[in-house]
């Protein structure tokens, strides 16, 4: 039989050319002309091209497709006549200018950008908000570390845009030409100074505010082919990593919004998208805004620089700590001057990082240098402010009402200079009414809760520190009065109050009561008397409480009667009483004896417990008689093991009644000595509730368990075999103790568990296996001596069709220890079976495919009983 082994291989390869080489873009117009109902404008769409990319790179666009927008109802534009064709073609490429290149730098980036340049000329009806022109396209470069980059959309587009301006207030066509964005690009090195030229230039006249904002998405874009694009607005791409459009190069990075020069310490090395919006003013009216978006690199170079805070300031003590922001490898020497020539010597410093204590409080000049004297120096300047002893602390009326002034007070104090700063700030949650300015304010919290207050306070000389106070705002405020209650007639009762906001008090009625002005007064009334109870602030809080004092001549008293409990119980000593204090006796065995219902833990057979109820200088005694009997002492006997089949009797004492669980398997269970009758296997916790007539009414309970061993022999499988001279290693389990028998027939131990025989026939093994209490249980193994040398044995045919019989093939071994391999080929020497397990055997059947009748071959290795390797093979018939 000849087989012939076809493989198709089939390659799908989608071409599509990303635009993973645009590294940015602007689009800008100029007016050309002007008539009542048009303007004429030249669009120029310019794209910065990454001559550095590698990989799955384009080379500049030949043409691009620039859409317009008509800002009054979003519809691409109609415009008179027939409209220029939207598709422009590359005109003009130059390289940019690399500008900002720190001295001394090593590792410096080869950067290599080229802008390409594309123009149209589009004559545009007069409207009112104008027209946006755009181009969108896909995708950036790859590996850029403040975005998230969706793989599904190959990457993240572009949209690079402008808003050309319609009519001003007056219905007047703006004749404008847009800003254009400086070219030169600057190095980066990561976690340095740098300086970013993002500034514009504008013919206008026009007056431009710089910000960072949100790069544009590539909307519907997929590669770098010609799309009309979407109409606005537009999304922006997703910023990861902790970086924001706002923040696109970190917390570290600002733009200057006069100037559009980026500044500050660059971040780690990679690639950042940086989106820049200038807004033009004319006149104080926004006319137009314009956007340039570059993906900025940031290299893994370095130079020598000195790079300090602005100022340092130290309202606290007279000593500074200085360190240079961005430290180098590079900055080998140092060189400081603090400023401070009435320090002395230690006014200089040549160390990495110093500190200084200044002489005296005052405002210093520090000169910082980097690698004085050589070609890769560098200088920094800085002030520095030593005014210690600023305190900074506020104060209000804290608990406050709703809809009351909160009185904030400033108490910061300073040695140097005034106080001359506050910016308050009250702590509601999306609130612009809620600061001030002034030192010592008033605020009106309109809900209740808890608000934080803030306080940044500075001196004239900079010290500046910011503190916090939690004011707690309430429907009114919290008054506490006496509770209600009684005094005796011949007494004299303190009343008291307070309330968590300080205020004044005021009681009436005027009646018996030594002063109603105090929180504290001292009453004496002769009949019961309401006392009303009115609060409030310097602020107008308000708020009212009562105390009821009823006045009695003598106490009403009557204890529980007599009882009996169980000895070592508690019990609950009740009285009924109209008392306001109690006092119990004996006391030694009562568990609190100064409450009206006292808990007792009597030890004596008969005790008389005491009690006295008083209402101030009025009082009454009662008394209660308990008695005490012991509990009964119940014993359910030892525990006790017995055989599995046989029965056990129980035996409880200690009581007159008796009740034993479970139920299962007892004759009686009322019975002090209950039968067990066929217990099953395992053991039972028998429990006995035990009651006796002597006065105790408590049940007490014991416990005994039954064990009831049951012997389940085990030695081995029903039947075995062995070879010539294979010795037979017999294994028994189910207790302790065993016995092989025959016992002189080859055994080298016939009482332990795990024998070793060396038959020379045919033989029949019983192992009696028992425990200490006489239970057992016998089994036997059949062990067949072949008197052959150890071998697989196989048979020579087989045939697998279902009915049960002779349906799988697999060796036998004699003598044999492990079969490490079986397989099974067919005569053109293909695998139909494989296995090492031993026992396994093949079925006819080859990835689940019948196998035809016919001759083949197996090849068998394992090892003998010594662990001498052996291995055959041959042949059997497949038979259907």
């Amino acid at each position: 039989m000849k087989i012939t082994l076809l493989t198709f291989i089939f390659l799908i390869t989608t071409l599509c050319g990303y635009s993973r080489h645009i590294t940015g873009g602007e689009m800008r117009y100029d007016l050309i002309s002007s008539t009542p109902f048009t303007k004429t404008f030249r669009i120029t769409l310019v794209l910065f091209r990454d001559e550095n990319c590698t990989g799955n790179c384009a080379s500049m666009p030949t043409s691009v497709r620039i859409g317009i927008f008509n800002n009054d109802n979003n519809n691409p534009y109609n415009g008179p006549g027939t409209l220029p064709t939207l598709d422009a073609n590359l005109y003009r490429s130059e390289a940019l200018p690399i500008i900002n290149i720190p001295r001394c730098i090593v590792s410096s980036p080869n950067l290599n950008y080229t802008a390409g340049y594309y123009a149209i000329v589009v004559t545009l009806n007069n409207n009112i908000n104008g027209y946006t022109a755009a181009y969108q396209t896909c995708c950036r470069i790859e590996n850029i570390n403040n975005i998230a980059i969706d793989p599904s959309t190959n990457g993240a587009g572009a949209t690079y845009s402008t808003i050309i301006p319609g009519t001003d207030f007056n219905n007047v066509p703006i004749l404008d030409n847009s800003p254009k964005f400086e070219k030169g690009i600057s190095i980066l090195c990561f976690n340095k100074e740098f300086t970013l030229d993002f500034s514009a230039t504008d013919q206008d006249g026009d007056r431009l505010v710089y910000s960072f904002m949100s790069a544009y998405d590539g909307g519907a874009a997929q590669n770098a082919g010609n799309i009309t694009p979407s109409i606005p607005p537009y999304g922006s791409l997703n910023y990861s990593n902790g970086f924001t459009g706002l923040r696109p190069l970190g917390n570290s990075a600002f733009i200057n919004a006069q100037t559009g020069i980026i500044t500050g310490i660059a971040p780690e090395a990679g690639r950042y998208v940086v989106s820049v919006c200038v807004k033009a003013y004319r006149n104080n009216v926004l006319i137009t805004t314009h956007r340039k978006d570059f993906i900025i690199t940031v290299a893994e170079c370095d130079f020598a620089s000195a790079n300090l805070n602005s100022s340092y300031i130290n309202c606290d003590n007279y000593t500074v700590n200085f360190t240079n922001i961005t430290p180098s490898p590079l900055n080998e020497t140092f060189s400081w001057n603090f400023g401070d020539p009435a320090s002395g010597i230690s006014n200089v410093s040549n160390t990495e990082n110093p500190s200084h204590i200044y002489s005296g409080a005052g405002t210093y000049n520090l000169v910082y240098i980097v690698n004085p004297g050589t070609g890769c120096s560098d200088t920094v300047n800085a002030i520095v402010k030593v005014y210690p002893g600023f305190y900074s602390e506020i104060t209000s009326n804290n608990p406050a009402c709703k809809g009351k002034p909160v009185l904030l007070r400033d108490l910061t104090r300073t040695n140097f200079g005034v106080v001359n700063n506050w910016h308050w700030d009250f702590g509601l949650n999306n609130a612009t009414n809620d600061t001030s300015n002034i030192q010592n304010p008033q605020f009106v919290f309109q809900d209740t809760g808890t608000f934080t207050a803030s306080l940044i306070v500075g001196t004239n000389l900079g010290c500046i520190d910011t503190v916090y106070k939690t004011i707690k705002i309430v429907e009114k405020p919290t008054l506490k009065a006496t509770n209600d209650t009684l005094m005796c007639a011949i007494d004299f009762l303190q009343l008291l109050a307070t309330c968590d906001i300080p205020g004044n008090f005021t009681w009436s009625p005027n009646y018996n009561i030594n002063n109603t002005s105090i929180s504290n007064p001292i009453i004496n009334p002769s009949v019961n008397t309401v006392y009303f109870l009115n609060f409030i602030d310097p602020v107008g809080c308000r708020a009212r409480d009562s105390v009821k004092v009823n006045v009695v001549d003598f106490v009403s008293i009557n204890a529980a009667i007599d009882t009996t409990i169980c000895l070592t119980d508690t019990i609950n000593l009740r009285v009924e009483s109209n008392g306001l204090l109690y006092n119990w006796t004996p006391e030694n065995i009562i568990v609190n004896p100064r409450i009206k219902d006292a808990l007792a833990i009597p030890t004596a057979i008969n005790t008389t417990f005491y009690v006295q109820s008083n209402i101030g200088s009025c009082f009454a005694r009662d008394s209660i008689k308990v008695k005490t009997v012991p509990y009964p002492i119940p014993n359910a006997g030892n525990d006790t093991s017995i055989c599995f089949g046989t029965n056990a009797t129980l035996h409880a004492s200690g009581g007159v009644f008796y009740s034993w669980s479970p139920v299962n398997f007892l004759s009686d269970i009322t019975s002090p000595n209950p039968s067990v009758i066929n217990p099953d296997a395992g053991f039972i916790d028998f429990v006995v509730t035990v009651r006796d007539i002597r006065g105790c009414p408590k049940p007490v309970k014991d416990i005994v368990r039954l064990n009831i061993n049951r012997i389940i022999a085990d030695a081995g499988p029903r039947d075995t075999a062995v070879a010539l001279y294979q010795p037979l290693y017999l294994h028994a389990t189910g207790s302790t103790n065993y016995l092989w028998t025959p016992v002189t027939q080859w055994l080298n131990n016939p009482f332990i568990a795990d024998p070793i025989s060396t038959p020379r026939d045919n033989i029949e093994y019983i192992v009696r296996v028992s425990n200490n209490i006489g239970c057992f249980d016998t089994d036997t193994i059949n062990v067949r001596y072949y008197k052959i040398e150890p071998d697989f044995y196989i048979p020579n045919a087989f045939t697998p069709n279902g009915d049960g019989l002779n349906d799988v093939i697999k060796p036998i071994g004699i003598g044999m220890k492990t079969i490490d391999k079986f397989i099974i080929l067919n005569r053109w020497g293909q695998l139909m079976f494989s296995t090492t397990r031993t026992g396994k055997g093949w079925d006819g059947k080859t990835n689940g495919i019948t196998q035809t009748s016919g001759t083949y071959v197996y090849y068998i290795e394992g090892k003998k009983f010594n662990n001498q390797a052996i291995s055959i093979k041959g042949t059997f018939q497949l038979l259907k």
